[in-house]
Parts: C-alpha cells; sequence; structure tokens
C-alpha cells in the first residue's frame, strides 16, 4: 500500500514538473498558431497570410511547413520548410551568413554543408544551430528553402506556423487567442491549432490542486487500512503472548509498558519498511518508469521526499497509534481473567 501511494504520489509530480518545465522553454507570454492548409484550401483561394497582424503585439516568427520530407547526403532525413519575403524578419538571424538555404540542426556540425533532394528538386543547404526560441519548433533536422523552389510541394498543402513573442505592453494571450478563434470561426476557413503557456498553466494548476486533495484522501486511507490492518495482527498477535503479558504483569510489569512495547515494535517496523520502500523507489526510479515508458526529468530527491511523502509516512504512523488501541483495552483485564 506505501509502494502503491507513493508511485501515485510521484507520478502526479512528474507530470507537474513536465508541466513547469513546458512553461519555462515555451515563455509564459508566446504563442504558437498553426494552420493547416489543405489543396482544397489552396483551390478555394483561401489567404495563408491573415494572422499576419500578429506581429503588432510583437516578434513574430512565420513559415510553412511541408507535407515533404528532404532526403540527406547525410543519410538523414530533414523536415522541409518553406519561406518568402514576408517571413524574412523571423529568419534574419540565419539570413546573415549569406545562405538563403540552410539546415538548422543540433546534431550537425555548423558549417557543413549538405545536399538535399525534395522530389525534382536537389538543393544544397549548410548546417546552423537553431536559437533558443525556435527550439519549440525544430524537433528535428529541418531545411529551410526559398517558397518559390517549392511551388509543386505546396499544391499537397502545408501548416502555416505563426509564433509570437508577446510584447509585455500588448493584450494579454487569452484575448489574443479569443481574438484568433473568432476569425477562424467566422470565416470557418482552416484548422487551427493554438499552443499557449497560458492553456498549459491552468492545467497546471488543476493537477496540482487534484494532487492536494489526493495526497489528503491518500494518506485517510492509507492510515485507516494500516489501523485495521495492525489492529486485527496486534489483538491476533496479543492472544499468542497474552500469558506471557500476564506472567510480566504478575512480576509487576504496569500495562504501560507492555503497550508501549507493542507501539514501538510496530513504529519500528513500519518505518523501517516504508522509508526502505521509499528509498528503493527512488534508487530504481529510472528503470521503474522506464518499464512503464514514462520520460523522468525532475530531480529524483525532490520527486520521493516532498512534503507529501512526510503525510503518507505521518498516516502510517497515525494508523500504527490506533491500532494499538485494542491492545491497552486487552491489557486493562485482570491477570486471573487472563489465565482462566
Amino acid at each position: 500500500m506505501v509502494c502503491l501511494s507513493i508511485l501515485l504520489l510521484v507520478g502526479f509530480r512528474m507530470q507537474i514538473e513536465r508541466l513547469r518545465t513546458e512553461i519555462s522553454s515555451f515563455g509564459l507570454d508566446n504563442l504558437l498558431v498553426i494552420e493547416t492548409i489543405t489543396p482544397q484550401d489552396i483551390s478555394a483561394g483561401m489567404s495563408s497570410d491573415r494572422f499576419r497582424s500578429l506581429r503588432k503585439h510583437g516578434q513574430l516568427f512565420t513559415a510553412r511547413k511541408m507535407l515533404a520530407y528532404a532526403k540527406g547526403s547525410n543519410g538523414k532525413n530533414a523536415a522541409v520548410i518553406g519561406y518568402s519575403d514576408a517571413d524574412i524578419r523571423g529568419l534574419l538571424p540565419y539570413l546573415k551568413f549569406g545562405h538563403s538555404t540552410f539546415v538548422l540542426s543540433n546534431k550537425i556540425p555548423q558549417g557543413i554543408a549538405i545536399d538535399y533532394n525534395i522530389g525534382n528538386t536537389s538543393v544544397t543547404a549548410v548546417s546552423l544551430k537553431p536559437e533558443e526560441k525556435l527550439l519549440q519548433l525544430i524537433q528535428t533536422d529541418t531545411l529551410f528553402i526559398p517558397l518559390e523552389r517549392l511551388a509543386d510541394i505546396e499544391k499537397r498543402g502545408y501548416s502555416m506556423i505563426y509564433y509570437l513573442q508577446k510584447n509585455p505592453k500588448s493584450p494579454n494571450i487569452e484575448n489574443i487567442i479569443s481574438a484568433i478563434q473568432r476569425v477562424s470561426r467566422a470565416d470557418g476557413n482552416g484548422k487551427i491549432d493554438i499552443k499557449s503557456a497560458a492553456a498549459i498553466k491552468k492545467k497546471l494548476d488543476r493537477l496540482e490542486a487534484q494532487q492536494s486533495s489526493m495526497k489528503l484522501w491518500l494518506a485517510i486511507i492509507l492510515g485507516s487500512a494500516l489501523s485495521l490492518i495492525y489492529g486485527v495482527l496486534s489483538i491476533l498477535e496479543f492472544r499468542q503472548s497474552m500469558y506471557i503479558a500476564a506472567l510480566l504483569k504478575s512480576f509487576g510489569v504496569s500495562s504501560i509498558l507492555l503497550g508501549l512495547r507493542s507501539i514501538l515494535e510496530n513504529l519500528l517496523i513500519v518505518n523501517a519498511v516504508t522509508i526502505g520502500i521509499i528509498y528503493t523507489l527512488s534508487k530504481y526510479h529510472g528503470t521503474i518508469f522506464a518499464a512503464l515508458k514514462v520520460k523522468t526529468g525532475a530531480d529524483i530527491h525532490s520527486l520521493y521526499w516532498g512534503p507529501e511523502t512526510i503525510w503518507t509516512i505521518a498516516a502510517a504512523n497515525i494508523g500504527v497509534l490506533i491500532s494499538s488501541i485494542p491492545v491497552f483495552l486487552a491489557l486493562r483485564k485482570q491477570v486471573g481473567n487472563i489465565l482462566d
């Protein structure tokens, strides 16, 4: 039961830490809008620039992610992003090197030239390192190429990316998101996917509230269960040793001392087992959660030895104390009644 309680609490803590990390890396005032443009939308003449007005709220990065991959001479595939003159502002940190075609990668050394094939198009791209703000968009090697060279591929459809780093003086993210959603509902064009730290923050607040409620109920349930289990075991154990207890009482040993011996013995067992389980789980944390296919990145000590763990240990100890009540009641019996 202690093992299950700790694993549940650790699982909740890991979710919370993951969301905190995501908020920190994404930026609380940043916004990512991905609009899916289908061939039908292109045929209908739908504008792919309708959200460029977001630039008035801060620094805006825009580009088009194609539904294609580029095959590299290094044996690795790269995602393909096309850019036009309207997208150049966000790409100036990379275009300043003088290469109109480049690949952003954390794995390829900077300055290496690589040949890529995209359908019938062949290009040579220079490897550059992505800036931190683009790490939200660059999950793998990504080839950037002028849009005019991707005319045939563009007709298959693409994802229009808008990544906004909001100006502190601009409206809050919630208001900007509401405006985007109103525009999308009004014309019914395209499929909009919006990601912001504000939405992640709401989820984090909800999880933290659930964790607070969960740790309380886990402590109550664990304490009650241990009280019941140890209460029954204490009574059974006392029945086996009641003649010894009666003999000790006849020699003048007080009932209080006999009861305290039972309490201390059970407290020692419960705390040794509980702390041992927590230590073992923390030691093999990576192995356990790797087997469960759950990524771990938070500090192990904070995961296993936080306030909720103290609640669990306290509940176990309270359960032992409550379970000792039947023993004290039994010790009140007279020696003569025990020996009958």
